[in-house]
């Protein structure tokens, strides 16, 4: 029953990204073939490129409602990274430090992407670490960043689950019960989430199947909790970041530490969101869009 309605669910999604305009490709970069979907931009022969990096344990599909707001001028690109989604192999004995997922992402990307355009980069939690990271080595190739709560960065204040790990050594977004989705999904809003208990268990039997790698992922980003922080110093991009003050994933207590490590940047935008949790992009997604077009546009993001 679970593996027949996450078939459903991924149909679902298929038509969802369809409808938005986005087709969806694959790509042969060094030992993984990337699975992508993309959305023409009217004018991409004058902008540079949109890369969206999801977050751990998520897919691509996850940025399709605010990628398909950001203005029709540019081409738009989002990756299942590797270990994710539909990108294979799905494979635990590959090594998934962010070092190495930059150096696949640079590969994935001087693939796709033509060598005279800059990319505009966008993720959220350890998209945004990602984003930060690829920002911080291959400056060369990023016209701006954008990072949503992101990870990678010393935590001053410990949040909900990072104290379970701690305590326990319960790392919740490891989930793969039905009752642990269950109750993750009710740390990544700010308001609880009535989430259907059997899409629940759907999608607990698919993270069942991906166990191994997540685990692998999870103890190569752990291993290196302050990865990001590291590199800041190195990041030459205009950048916006946008954190919700409720997040009970990645505490917005490490916000002051990127204000204070990306004071050499000229160009930079710092929003907190009211009544917000870890998942910005579905809880505000309308303040996405809004700031993102408007920092892509050299505008000021307008806090709501």
């Amino acid at each position: 029953m679970s593996s027949f309605l996450m078939s459903v669910v991924v149909q679902m999604m298929d038509f969802h990204r369809f409808c938005r305009g986005f087709h969806a490709k694959n790509v042969q970069v060094d030992e993984f073939e990337w699975s992508y979907i993309e959305r023409d931009g009217r004018a991409e022969d004058k902008t540079e490129p949109v890369v969206f990096l999801h977050g751990f344990s998520s897919i691509k599909e996850s940025w399709v409602r605010v990628a398909g707001g950001v203005d029709k001028r540019y081409r738009v690109v989002i990756p299942d990274l590797p270990g994710h989604g539909r990108t294979t192999p799905i494979d635990p004995t590959y090594s998934y430090k962010m070092e190495d997922q930059a150096r696949r992402l640079h590969g994935f990307i001087e693939t796709t992407i033509p060598a005279d355009r800059k990319v505009h980069l966008v993720g959220c939690s350890m998209g945004g670490l990602l984003a930060g990271l690829y920002a911080a080595l291959y400056p060369e190739r990023v016209r701006s960043l954008t990072m949503i709560c992101p990870a990678g960065l010393t935590m001053p204040k410990r949040s909900p689950t990072y104290e379970m790990l701690e305590n326990t050594g319960r790392n919740l977004l490891l989930a793969h019960t039905t009752d642990d989705v269950l109750e993750m999904a009710e740390y990544l809003g700010h308001e609880s989430a009535k989430f259907p208990r059997m899409l629940a268990a759907g999608l607990a039997a698919e993270r069942r199947r991906q166990l191994p790698v997540l685990e692998r992922l999870a103890q190569d980003m752990l291993a290196r909790p302050t990865v990001l922080e590291d590199h800041l110093h190195h990041i030459r991009a205009k950048t916006l970041v946008l954190w919700g003050k409720n997040d009970r994933i990645l505490d917005i207590s490490s916000l002051p530490i990127l204000q204070e490590k990306l004071s050499h940047i000229p160009t930079k935008h710092f929003i907190e969101l009211d009544k917000c949790g870890h998942v910005v992009q579905h809880e505000k997604y309308d303040v996405c869009i809004s700031a993102i077009n408007a920092f892509f546009d050299d505008k000021v993001p307008q806090a709501p």
